[in-house]
């Protein structure tokens, strides 16, 4: 009974698709190790087990949703379903305001952009998953805003975005340098690119089921042009690599990872003869692991080299 309980709970948050937060979060970490030389292993665990509890909340939502959209048996009724995804929503914030406290108000703003980027993702009139936008935001936030609050939580000196507070003038000071903010961002985009990569992989496999219901990227600019794309942000993504590298932003170790190129472009290729769910969609997932990986290797190649 237990067993079953539980398996049909991780069946309901999809927790075999979680490696998408676990892999920014690596990247992250080689990127503070090389950067810095070490890394706050409390702080990771905790921001780790929050961001795996609004994960697991988000997709707890997106199941709940598409079930009664779809007309089938949901995972659990409305009640015990809200239940569910209250009291992990619950968890999650409860331990990001723990880092907050730990880490500065930096922290408290991104964790409250990657909250309502999060819950709006298919709650609530107009979710994001059905528009046009879906894959510029989810790729933003699991690769950029993760990597940021990673970096920040371990590395005191990394303050791109500052923040203060005073309480007895009540004014609020925001410094930002853009230059530090700039660079992020081009350090950053692999994961970026990787993640809206397989949302647009998922849409462009769904194109014809989701015509009716949803209006995505890819029902604005066709399945064509969709493909192009998805192309272009692996594409786009060796190009970030090789700037970061060749301005010292990254290890120059890092343009070793263009060797990924080769296996990536035949997923490309396969994925442009088909385009199914079951047969070919696994094939982001598996360029996004790939890339990652070896940009993470390579860091910790260049901070020991």
């Amino acid at each position: 009974m237990i067993r079953t309980n539980l398996l049909k709970f991780l069946d309901f948050v999809e927790i075999r698709t979680k490696l998408a937060t676990f892999i920014p979060f690596l990247v992250a970490l080689a990127y503070v190790f090389y950067t810095t030389g070490t890394i706050n292993l409390i702080s990771s665990f905790i921001y780790i087990l929050a961001a795996l509890f609004l994960d697991m909340a988000v997709t707890a939502i997106n199941n709940h949703l598409n079930k009664r959209e779809e007309n089938k048996e949901p995972h659990y009724s409305f009640r015990k379903s809200l239940t569910i995804i209250i009291v992990m929503l619950t968890i999650s914030a409860g331990i990001g305001l723990y880092l907050v406290y730990l880490h500065g108000l930096a922290i408290l703003l991104a964790g409250m952009f990657c909250f309502l980027i999060g819950i709006t993702y298919t709650f609530g009139p107009a979710p994001i998953s059905k528009s046009c936008y879906g894959e510029l935001l989810s790729g933003f936030v699991v690769g950029t805003v993760v990597m940021f609050i990673v970096v920040s939580i371990n590395d005191p000196a990394f303050q791109p975005l500052g923040l203060a507070l005073n309480f007895q003038e009540m004014r609020l000071v925001l410094d930002i340098d853009l230059m530090r903010i700039f660079s992020f961002v081009i350090i950053t985009l692999p994961a970026a690119f990787g993640g809206a990569n397989i949302m647009l992989a998922n849409n462009i496999c769904d194109e014809e089921e989701d015509r009716a219901l949803r209006y995505t990227l890819v029902h604005n600019i066709g399945r064509k042009n969709a493909l192009y794309l998805f192309a272009c942000l692996y594409y786009g993504t060796y190009l970030s690599i090789v700037v970061s590298s060749l301005l010292g932003w990254i290890p120059i170790w890092c343009i070793f990872t263009l060797v990924t190129l080769f296996p990536v472009q035949k997923n490309i290729n396969r994925f442009f003869k088909k385009q199914t769910k079951h047969e070919t969609f696994a094939l982001s997932v598996n360029n996004y692991v790939l890339i990652l990986l070896s940009l993470a290797a390579s860091m910790l190649v260049g901070y020991f080299i």
